[in-house]
């Protein structure tokens, strides 16, 4: 987790909220989410504002007594905050007149405790960077402020995880915030060292790239499916990435001092693995270079960008289901986003799970993760 620590005027500081247990600065508590889409519904409004005045109330006092508004933290843990959690409980009790209705509120919560730790709530992201005031940067990945504070460093990044994880689009809106241009590039077997430090035509004209445009004027570069490049070509970027300074076809170009370099991969450079095959095994030179930060799906964001809130949580089952069971393959948030597109345009449900779901699968890996 992040605080403001200590930053100078070059750097970004990551406010965000953080563990209730160390009595730092974290968010307020927002009600919106837990009262309105899981209570909202089903229960008598006096009641819920009765209830949500309540635990405000017994929050607001937590607050006081620890010197710190603690009401959640960012990522979703599978170990209940108890003093959050108790307060919880013991206001449901307290405002709640009729021990049935309580009892229906105490199973929906301890659900959502099971399920996330804590309460859903509203992840606010705010950045400072530079001099500049500082900005809500809106819903991200909960890897984001990790990534945002290493490329504020400097310091070049190689991003591995499942395929759909969000790495391209957390590297794309960690350069909006520090207002660095991007581009990106995929990269495969057939690559070739002209791609990134391009050639002189017939004419002696030298031909650039998105590669060179960042060395020399700054900006972001990812290198999209790092570990399917050739090793080779990749170890020609070592002096880029390392040295102040890198030769080019037409001369010798310094770099710039904003110039960074993103690799996302599915693996750590090792070679391929059971579901990602094609990939090759990385120049260790080259992976020296680079941080890793490992980028997971992150299920809190993919409920909370969804339009179709029943068909997510079936694909999040059935992900949950392909673990389980060591089903070879692979449920990213792509099935929740494009399965409900598909939906919204009213093919059936069934339908739309064999295009999304069950692709490619055998009748016994079916049956495995059938719900």
């Amino acid at each position: 987790m992040y605080d403001e620590g200590t930053a100078t005027s070059d750097s970004v500081r990551v406010e965000t909220i953080a563990n209730a247990n160390q009595h730092q600065t974290v968010n307020a508590y927002n009600d919106d989410v837990f009262f309105n889409k899981f209570l909202g519904e089903t229960y008598d409004k006096e009641e819920l504002n009765n209830l949500a005045s309540s635990i405000k109330r017994s929050f607001s006092k937590f607050a006081r007594d620890y010197d710190s508004p603690v009401v959640a933290v960012e990522e979703a843990s599978n170990v209940p905050l108890g003093a959050v959690d108790q307060i919880i409980f013991d206001t449901v009790g307290r405002a709640l007149g009729s021990s049935k209705t309580k009892e229906k509120v105490d199973t929906l919560i301890k659900a959502l405790i099971k399920e996330h730790g804590i309460v859903p709530h509203k992840t606010v992201l705010e950045v400072k960077f530079k001099d500049q005031p500082k900005k809500d940067v809106g819903l991200q990945h909960k890897s984001f402020a990790d990534v945002l504070s290493t490329l504020s460093a400097g310091v070049n990044i190689a991003l591995v995880g499942p395929a759909g994880s969000g790495k391209t689009t957390i590297v794309h809106n960690a350069s909006k915030v520090l207002n660095l241009s991007f581009a990106s590039q995929s990269v495969s077997a057939q690559s070739t060292v002209f791609d990134f430090f391009g050639y002189k035509s017939a004419t002696g004209k030298y031909i650039g790239t998105m590669f060179r445009e960042k060395y020399e004027n700054g900006g972001v570069f990812l290198l999209d499916e790092f570990d399917a490049g050739n090793p080779n070509v990749l170890a020609a970027l070592n002096q880029a990435t390392a040295n102040g300074h890198c030769p080019f076809p037409d001369k010798m170009i310094a770099k710039h001092k904003d110039f960074i370099i993103v690799m996302a991969g599915n693996t750590f450079g090792g070679g391929g693995t059971i579901d990602y095959v094609g990939r090759n095994k990385i120049d260790a030179a080259t992976l020296d270079r680079f941080a890793f930060i490992y980028i997971d799906y992150d299920e809190v964001l993919e409920k909370a960008l969804s339009s179709n809130e029943d068909w997510c949580n079936r694909v999040q089952d059935y992900r949950r289901r392909v673990i389980e069971k060591k089903v070879r393959t692979i449920i990213s948030p792509r099935a929740t986003f494009n399965g409900e597109k598909l939906l919204s345009a009213g093919l059936p449900l069934k339908t739309v799970e064999e295009m999304i779901i069950f692709k490619g699968l055998t009748d016994d890996e079916r049956n495995l993760i059938a719900l």
